[in-house]
C-alpha cells in the first residue's frame, strides 16, 4: 500500500514535469525506480534495465497527454514536429536494439554524465537563457535529420525522453521556452513508443524477471505513476503558459542539475 501510495505521488510529479518541461517522466521516473526496484526483489543486474523500460511505457501516456494538453493552447509548432519525428523514431529503434546489451551501470554513468554535459553546454550558451530574438532559424534538413537521429538514440539508450536535447537544440534555433518545451512532448512518443516495444521484447525471455513484470516493464509503478499523471499533467500545462521565459529556461537548468545530484550520490 505505502508503494502505491508513492508511485501515485511520483506520478503527479511526472506528469507535471511532463507537460512542465518536457521531461517525459524519465528524469524523475528513473531515479525513483533506481531507489525502489531493489526492494521489490528485482535483481541488481536488471534495475536500471526495469527502470529505463517502466519510464519508457510510462513516457506514452504522459506524452500524449501532454501533447493534448499543449495543442489545445496552441503551443505546438507542427511544422517543426514532422521535420524531427520520423528520423527520431529510426533512432529510437537503433538504441532500442542496442539497449540490452549495455549493462545497467555503464546505463546510469551514460546518463550523468549526458544531463551533465547538457548543463554545462546550456549555461556556456547565454541565449539559452537571455533570449533575445525570437526569430526561428532551424538548420537546414541534413543537419536537422541527423541531430534527430542522435536525439532517438541517445534517448532510447538511457529512457530521457529526448527532452534534454532536444529542448537546448530547439532553444539554439530560437524558439521560446513553452514552444521548446510543448514540442519536446511528442517528439518524445516516436522513442517511447520503439523503446517502450524494444524493452519489453528485450526482457520478456529474461529468466530473472520479478513477478508483475513484462519484460522491463514493472507493472505496479507503471499503472501508479500514469494514473498520477493525470492529475499533474494540467497543472503543469497551466504554469508552463504564464511562466516569463528566462525564469522558465532557469527553473529547467536547475531540475537538471537537482536529478543529477541525486543519481551521482545513490
Amino acid at each position: 500500500m505505502e508503494l502505491i501510495i508513492v508511485f501515485l505521488v511520483f506520478g503527479v510529479l511526472t506528469g507535471f514535469l511532463s507537460s512542465m518541461f518536457g521531461f517525459g517522466g524519465g528524469f524523475v521516473v528513473i531515479p525513483v525506480l533506481y531507489l525502489l526496484l531493489p526492494k521489490l526483489n528485482v535483481p541488481d543486474s536488471l534495475v536500471m534495465h526495469m527502470a529505463i523500460g517502466t519510464s519508457l511505457a510510462i513516457m506514452i501516456v504522459n506524452s500524449i497527454n501532454s501533447t493534448i494538453s499543449h495543442h489545445r493552447k496552441g503551443h505546438i509548432l507542427w511544422y517543426i514536429f514532422f521535420q524531427l519525428a520520423p528520423v527520431i523514431a529510426v533512432g529510437a529503434l537503433i538504441g532500442g536494439l542496442f539497449s540490452s546489451f549495455i549493462a545497467g551501470d555503464i546505463l546510469r554513468y551514460l546518463f550523468i554524465m549526458f544531463a551533465i554535459y547538457t548543463i554545462i553546454s546550456s549555461l556556456m550558451k547565454k541565449t539559452f537563457i537571455d533570449m533575445k530574438d525570437n526569430h526561428i532559424k532551424m538548420p537546414n534538413r541534413i543537419k536537422t535529420s541527423f541531430i534527430g537521429l542522435g536525439v532517438g538514440v541517445i534517448a532510447t539508450l538511457l529512457g530521457i525522453g529526448g527532452s534534454v536535447i532536444t529542448i537546448p537544440f530547439l532553444r539554439s534555433c530560437r524558439l521560446k521556452m513553452v514552444n521548446a518545451v510543448s514540442l519536446a512532448t511528442p517528439l518524445s512518443l516516436p522513442i517511447a513508443i520503439v523503446g517502450a516495444a524494444t524493452s519489453i521484447f528485450n526482457g520478456i525471455q529474461h529468466p530473472d524477471l520479478p513477478t508483475w513484470s513484462l519484460g522491463f516493464v514493472y507493472i505496479p509503478a507503471f499503472i501508479g505513476i500514469v494514473a498520477g499523471g493525470f492529475i499533474g499533467v494540467p497543472i503543469g500545462t497551466r504554469i508552463a503558459h504564464h511562466m516569463p521565459d528566462r525564469l522558465f529556461s532557469k527553473v529547467y537548468l536547475s531540475l537538471l542539475v537537482i536529478v543529477v545530484i541525486a543519481m551521482i550520490f545513490e
